[in-house]
């Protein structure tokens, strides 16, 4: 039988808790606290709050850090502080971005918040903040090219990627916050955000690369961009949209008639920057001609705890991790994913092999939803958990993978948009696994010590389920339907086998 792909493997876990990481990102707009369940290639969060402070408001015109954002931010971090000992989190690394970095009382604020809190501020220079995002970018999806794009309250971090590795970095003053405080408008100010892109673009940036953008202004830009565009899923991160899409959307929010954005689901600090997000992004376009335009909710944080993982750790698949981890958690039997990848491998050349092997190791984690809802919460599993590592693409194949894991899900995933996101071909082979999985759960009771006893071959036009004679009972009528109809998918014919190992 042909090997299936080594799952990922899961280190112990320590029972208090304190292989919990947090990170605390003091920003120009926000400041926030996160902790990842452990320091893992796959960012489970654990917790996830942020309060905006606004400490980058003033910086263009003072210079300094304002006293009301100061005193905010200040309380905001001694509770983050006191959170992250009643969580139990092992370690807390805090980084300062563009705000506390050129304010002239920066430095003095990190050495009041280490005596406040016992906080140790790490100010970080905006080539490593783009670094840091960049780092995040691939945390999320090892596969990134191209240019990433982060852009804070009062800055905006370039970063040039290639071959799994960050290659240059700089950094510009375009935040919207500094935008704002310019005082330009019109042509004026296109002249200036196109003067300083010019200026700062990294080392390897060229036209018709692709363009990768992180940070809160940008996603909430892509929330308008689905939400005009009528898009099926709401997930941000792998999502990608064309260039002409993202200039109608600014041209749409540049315009005489801006509209209510927080009736659109955004919060109304995004709103009132989102105007000045858009003018970046339409000078970023006008400047780089990219080819693919694709947000990324993977960012400075991420990046953080990546460079906190050891070799071994950052060489791991952050879908197929995802997946160990919520088998183990919540399947009956661990284990039966790995033995059912390698089950249906032999013959699923066509369902790329993590794909496979994420299908295969999520394929029980819903039994015990009532039965009438099982195929719909597997859908859901997979377009709305926070799974990264994944195109949108690869995101409903394995949705629809999921959902046929249970019975026929047409209804529910072309409800959901699946055809508008996959290719017929890809369906097609996204709704053969799911209904292989469907065979192979039934036929063993999702149990992993009698699947490989029962291989699947494919021969010419026949795909043959082998059955040895000790196990003669577990054929049935059922079993040969569940068979036929995963072959028909593949444009095989059926056939059960019985007799000998």
């Amino acid at each position: 039988m042909t090997a299936s792909p080594t799952a990922a493997v899961l280190p112990p876990r320590a029972d208090d808790g304190t292989d919990r990481f947090g990170v605390i990102d003091i920003g120009s707009n926000s400041v926030r606290f996160v902790v990842f369940d452990s320091a893992m290639r796959s960012p489970a969060y654990f917790f996830n709050e942020k309060v905006y402070c606004g400490l980058g408001r003033d910086i263009e015109t003072t210079g300094a850090l304002p006293p009301e954002g100061r005193a905010t931010a200040l309380a905001t971090l001694r509770r983050f502080s006191l959170l992250a000992k009643a969580l139990g989190v092992g370690k807390v690394a805090t980084v300062a971005t563009a705000a506390m970095r050129e304010a002239s009382d920066g430095a003095a604020f990190a050495e009041e918040i280490a005596a406040e809190t016992g906080l140790d501020v790490r100010i970080v220079s905006g080539r490593e903040e783009g670094r840091f995002s960049a780092l995040g970018v691939l945390l999320g999806d090892r596969r990134t090219e191209g240019l990433v794009v982060d852009i804070g309250g009062a800055s905006m971090e370039l970063a040039f990627v290639q071959a799994g590795a960050v290659r240059h970095c700089t950094t510009t003053p375009l935040g919207p916050l500094r935008l704002m405080e310019t005082g330009l408008s019109g042509g004026k100010l296109a002249a200036h955000i196109d003067a300083r892109i010019e200026e700062n673009l990294p080392e390897g940036t060229r036209s018709g690369l692709g363009l990768t953008l992180v940070g809160g202004g940008w996603r909430a830009f892509a929330t308008l961009v689905m939400r005009r565009t009528d898009y099926p899923l709401r997930v941000l991160h792998g999502y990608r949209f064309t260039p002409e899409d993202a200039l109608d959307t600014c041209d749409w929010l540049t315009g005489k008639d801006v509209p209510d954005l927080t009736e659109m689901g955004l919060s109304k600090t995004r709103a009132t920057n989102a105007p000045w997000t858009a003018h970046v992004l339409r000078g970023l376009l006008a400047r780089l001609d990219p080819a693919t335009i694709g947000i990324s909710s993977c960012g400075l944080r991420e990046g953080v705890l990546y460079e906190n993982l050891t070799p071994a750790m950052r060489g791991d698949d952050p879908l197929t991790q995802s997946a160990a981890i919520m088998e183990r958690l919540g399947s009956r039997f661990p284990g039966f994913g790995v033995e059912l990848d390698a089950w249906c491998a032999p013959v699923l050349p066509e369902m790329p092999a993590r794909l496979r092997l994420a299908a295969c190791l999520l394929a029980d984690v819903n039994w015990r939803v009532h039965p009438d809802y099982r195929a719909a919460a597997c859908f859901t599993t997979a377009t709305q958990s926070s799974l990264v590592g994944l195109t949108h693409d690869e995101r409903m194949a394995l949705a629809v993978a999921l959902a046929y894991r249970y019975k026929n899900a047409r209804q529910a995933v072309e409800g959901e948009g699946g055809s508008r996101i996959l290719d017929k071909d890809m369906r097609r082979i996204a709704e053969a696994t799911g209904r292989l999985i469907r065979l192979g759960a039934m036929l063993t009771g999702a149990t992993p010590a009698l699947l490989h006893r029962c291989p699947l071959s494919r021969d010419g036009e026949t795909l043959t389920l082998t059955i040895p004679d000790d196990l003669s009972a577990l054929a049935s009528d059922a079993v040969a339907r569940r068979l036929d109809s995963a072959a028909s998918l593949l444009g095989l014919s059926g056939r059960v086998a019985t007799g000998g190992e």
